[in-house]
């Protein structure tokens, strides 16, 4: 009953659908805002000091679905603890407890952890996942992960220097994090950033098909030099 409470609070505020997302191995189902643009400019805010904050969280996007591809047959996630940084829906997170994993899902937008609870719910890992509100410019929880998620965060150059943070605070000395984007031109600054912070990285590229437009996505696995 606790998770429909969830889902009446999304549906007060939001029309919801369901999508179909094709792995290689396996479809999954996932609960998202109907016709999300048209929430584009009635949920967008401004800061005091004029930072202009977009609701990225209501689109499921093509990044998310190119880590999910990533993620769902590494059995190396099996009983590690795991980060997600700006889960979003939760759609990697919810493929990081398909492989076994104990995910820890973080997003700033209390909208956001609703409905990617939610969605958990819907796939029946509850028992594997956790819930935090977080804004990576000012982390607030607790121990290392062998793993660290995040999708489509380092399209802003601002963004880039809190990332690098998170990963040198939480990520255990042989962990991973796992990022991706939409081969976009900036990320090679951010990668530069890195490996001058002590990381280095693999890059993988997997094109995805969300809603029948082909997207590449650049997927990076990162390490400590």
């Amino acid at each position: 009953m606790q998770n429909l409470d969830f889902l009446r609070q999304i549906e007060d505020r939001f029309p919801l659908t369901e999508r179909i997302i094709q792995l290689p191995s396996r479809q999954m189902s996932m609960t998202v805002v109907e016709e999300p643009d048209s929430f584009l400019e009635s949920l967008s805010r401004e800061d005091f000091d004029g930072t202009l904050h977009l609701p990225y969280w209501i689109y499921l996007w093509s990044s998310s679905i190119g880590l999910a591809h990533h993620l769902h047959l590494d059995a190396r996630l099996a009983g590690q603890r795991i980060l997600e940084v700006g889960c979003g829906l939760g759609l990697a997170g919810i493929v990081g407890c398909q492989q076994g994993g104990k995910v820890l899902f973080t997003d700033c937008e209390i909208q956001a952890l609703l409905l990617a609870r939610y969605n958990v719910w819907q796939h029946g890992y509850e028992d594997r996942a956790a819930f935090a509100q977080m804004d990576w410019n000012a982390p607030c929880v607790n121990g290392k992960f062998s793993f660290i998620l995040a999708s489509d965060v380092i399209y802003e150059e601002k963004n880039w220097q809190p990332l690098i943070a998170v990963l040198q605070t939480y990520l255990t000395a042989d962990g991973e994090a796992i990022i991706s984007e939409p081969s976009r031109s900036n990320a090679v600054g951010f990668l530069k950033l890195l490996e001058f912070c002590g990381f280095s990285h693999e890059k993988q590229v997997y094109v995805v098909f969300p809603e029948e437009r082909l997207s590449t996505i650049s997927v990076y696995c990162v390490k400590r030099t």
